[in-house]
C-alpha cells in the first residue's frame, strides 16, 4: 500500500514516526501497543483521510488519540475524520476553534485562495478539541511517556507542545522550524521570546515542526534567536516611534544578513505590520 504522494514517513524511535508532506503541513504518529495517537490532522478532510491511509501503511491498530498542536486550519481542518479519537488540544485551541468570526475569517481566506482545497474548505465541519489541558498532560502510548505542554502564547493563544522525554523528540507545530519563516499573524510577538525559551529549555535533540524538514536541537536554537532578534528589532522600532512599514523594513534589512535565505523570508515585510501591530 502506497503513501499518499509527495509525503515522506520516518520512523525517528521505533513507533514514533514524522509524516513530512513537502510545501505542506506535516503529522506525527505514535504507535503503542493497542492504539495510535496522531499529531495534527491536517487542512481539510481529504487530507486527513489520506493522513489515516498512511497510518493504515504502518498499523492497523485504532486511532485513539488526536492532538492538535494549534487551532490554524491547515493543521485541524481535518479533525472530522477522527470520530472515534479523543481530540486533545489546549483549552486556548479550543476557545479560537469555536469563535465564530475566527472561523469565518479563516474560511474565507482559504476559500478565496484559489488552491485545490479551497472548495472543500466550505464544506468543512470544523471540530475542536473534545478535551483540554491548562499547563501539561501525560499520556502512556504503549508504556511510551507522553507530554502535552503548553509553554506560553506564541504562534497562536494555544499551542501545545508534544514532548517525548525518553526518546528526545519534541512535535511543536508551527512554534519553530528548521530553516522556515513562522507565519505571524495570530501570534503574540512580545510573548513568543520566552516561550521559544522554555522549548529550548527542553534540551530535546530533534524536533518535529508543522512545516520544513526534522531538526536537531541547533536548528531550534537558531529558531529561537530569530524570534528574539525580530521581535527585538519591532520593539525597538516601536520605542523610536516608527511606523509599521519602517519597522517592518528595519527589522528585514537587519534579519537578513543571518536569515535572508530561510523558506518564506521574501514574505517576511509584508508580515511584519500586522505583528508590529500585535506587540503588548
Amino acid at each position: 500500500m502506497a503513501t499518499t504522494p509527495g509525503t515522506e514517513i520516518i520512523e525517528l524511535e521505533t513507533g514514533v514516526f514524522a509524516r513530512l508532506h513537502e510545501g505542506l503541513t506535516n503529522a506525527g504518529i505514535i504507535v503503542g501497543d493497542d492504539g495510535v495517537l496522531v499529531i495534527d490532522s491536517l487542512r481539510v478532510p481529504s487530507f486527513g483521510r489520506d493522513l489515516i491511509h498512511d497510518v493504515r501503511h504502518i498499523t492497523d491498530k485504532p486511532i485513539r488519540y488526536l492532538v492538535d498542536t494549534h487551532s490554524h486550519w491547515d493543521h485541524a481542518w481535518g479533525n472530522e475524520e477522527f470520530p472515534d479519537a479523543t481530540i486533545i488540544g489546549h483549552e486556548n485551541c479550543y476557545e479560537e476553534m469555536v469563535d465564530v468570526e475566527w472561523n469565518r475569517q479563516w474560511r474565507e481566506k482559504v476559500m478565496s485562495s484559489g488552491d485545490p482545497w479551497s472548495e472543500e474548505a466550505g464544506l468543512v465541519n470544523i471540530t475542536p478539541p473534545n478535551l483540554t489541558f491548562e499547563t501539561s498532560m501525560r499520556l502512556y502510548i504503549g508504556g511510551r511517556e507522553v507530554r502535552l505542554l503548553f509553554l506560553g502564547r506564541a504562534h497562536t493563544g494555544g499551542d501545545t507542545h508534544i514532548y517525548l522525554p525518553d526518546d528526545g523528540i519534541v512535535f511543536c507545530g508551527d512554534v519553530a522550524q528548521d530553516g522556515g519563516m513562522p507565519f505571524l499573524a495570530d501570534s503574540y510577538p512580545s510573548e513568543w521570546p520566552a516561550t521559544d525559551d522554555r522549548l529550548v529549555d527542553l534540551q530535546a535533540p530533534r524536533f518535529v515542526s508543522g512545516h520544513g524538514p526534522v531538526g536537531e536541537h541547533a536548528a531550534l536554537v537558531e529558531a529561537r534567536d530569530f524570534i528574539h532578534a525580530m521581535v527585538g528589532s519591532l520593539e525597538a522600532a516601536a520605542s523610536a516611534g516608527r511606523s509599521a512599514q519602517d519597522a517592518a523594513a528595519a527589522t528585514v534589512a537587519a534579519l537578513a544578513p543571518q536569515y535572508g535565505e530561510w523558506r518564506g523570508f521574501e514574505r517576511l515585510e509584508e508580515a511584519l505590520p500586522e505583528a508590529y501591530g500585535r506587540l503588548g
